[in-house]
């Protein structure tokens, strides 16, 4: 098998922002038995993320029967972020559920507010296609959820939160 990687810029060159990739870099590719791959699941349509709680984006949620307490999940997702504001702030994250608990989900991101990525208007250091790789140990067998979910943060100029519209594409697979 080939397997060639391709980076694009999509930052105007007027913005004085330029991807240098410098030094070696390495690739890494995992290849599965189908047998344990469930996924992609896709997105099922666009959803206005207007408010700053966590909304569950439609379509990106994939579920997982663990046989033992130790086994891992790898999950692989990405999925759009369209601004409807100059100035906006997104967070991106995925969040796990036991099939059979009554608790809340939990945040698997870096903290509640953060989650795992952060689309904003500062175009120089932002891209609008959050996406990630994250391995999960819940701890317990059973059949687990994970879903990714986006919520909005206020940037400071006005008194609402600016929305994001997410769903036009993305998957989650695991």
């Amino acid at each position: 098998h080939l397997y060639r990687v391709r980076a694009a810029l999509t930052a105007g060159e007027e913005t004085g922002i330029s991807a240098i990739l410098q030094d070696e870099r390495q690739l890494a590719l995992i290849r599965l038995p189908g047998s344990l791959v469930t996924g992609p699941m896709r997105a099922t349509g666009p959803v206005e993320i207007a408010e700053e709680r966590w909304t569950e984006v439609p379509g990106l949620s994939v579920t997982v029967a663990l046989r033992r307490p130790r086994d891992r999940v790898l999950l692989v997702y990405h999925t759009d972020c369209n601004p409807m504001s100059h100035f906006y702030e997104a967070h991106f994250t995925i969040f796990r559920r036991k099939e059979s608990s009554t608790g809340p989900a939990l945040n698997l991101g870096f903290s509640e507010d953060f989650g795992l990525d952060m689309v904003f208007s500062d175009y120089g250091a932002s891209s609008e296609y959050p996406a990630g790789l994250l391995c999960d140990t819940p701890g317990s067998l059973g059949t687990w959820t994970y879903y990714v979910a986006a919520r909005v943060a206020n940037m400071g100029v006005s008194r609402e939160s600016p929305a994001v519209v997410v769903g036009y594409s993305g998957s989650i697979s695991s």
